[in-house]
């Protein structure tokens, strides 16, 4: 398929900018060595923190896991049963946007300047995923594009909170999603490259007591 320019490709799909990317082989030479252009490539010094290598060279450091177990689903007739679902790493070229608005309750002052702010809590997590399938050799499960955007699929057809695993999703306590949204759209001269929005909310499980 040729070159792919991550950075290029987050701005044409998604108007996300991206400031650099990294290159980690040869990482004891300098750039001028290689006889490569490295503008606005950042140079990777340490590896320690890589789970492990795309095909591109890169270092995937904090990957994100849709874990598979049993999940509901519709049958062909509407019915809700279980069914089996395996492990999907997202794919490698992907990004993840939290943001979450607190619940105020405010009661307006009278013959005085603003609110009165009597009760605190917090909304769910708003979780925004956008990223690439691209054809990847070091993809555990899904090495084509088209085989990444079918588990995609399968994984929106769930009627259930899905289970995450990142280190990324972990530092704010987010163990369960639910996939609001997914929509694919295409690239002009990109067959190969399969942009994908999903748009999640946080669902942590509770436990009712009576």
């Amino acid at each position: 398929m040729g070159y792919i320019n991550i950075a290029q490709l987050f701005n044409v799909a998604f108007g996300i900018k991206q400031m650099g990317a990294y290159k980690v082989d040869d990482i004891d030479k300098k750039p001028t060595d290689l006889q490569i252009n490295y503008k606005g490539v950042d140079v990777v010094e340490s590896l320690h923190d890589a789970v492990r290598m795309s095909h591109l060279g890169t270092p995937i450091i904090l990957p994100l896991t849709l874990k598979g177990k049993k999940y509901q689903v519709f049958n062909e007739v509407g019915d809700v049963i279980f069914k089996q679902y395996e492990d999907f790493e997202m794919p490698a070229a992907t990004l993840v946007n939290f943001r979450r608005a607190k619940i105020i309750t405010k009661t307006k002052a009278r013959a005085a300047k603003g609110t009165v702010k009597e009760m605190y809590g917090f909304d769910d997590w708003r979780i925004d995923i956008r990223g690439f399938c691209l054809s990847d050799g070091s993809h555990p499960t899904s090495k084509t594009a088209y085989n990444q955007k079918l588990n995609l699929y399968k994984y929106d057809n769930i009627i259930d909170s899905v289970e995450v695993v990142s280190e990324l999703f972990n530092d704010i306590d987010i163990s369960n999603i639910v996939i609001e949204e997914l929509n694919f759209s295409q690239l002009k001269g990109k067959p190969g490259v399969i942009p994908f929005y999903m748009r999640c909310v946080s669902d942590e499980p509770l436990e009712l007591i009576l």
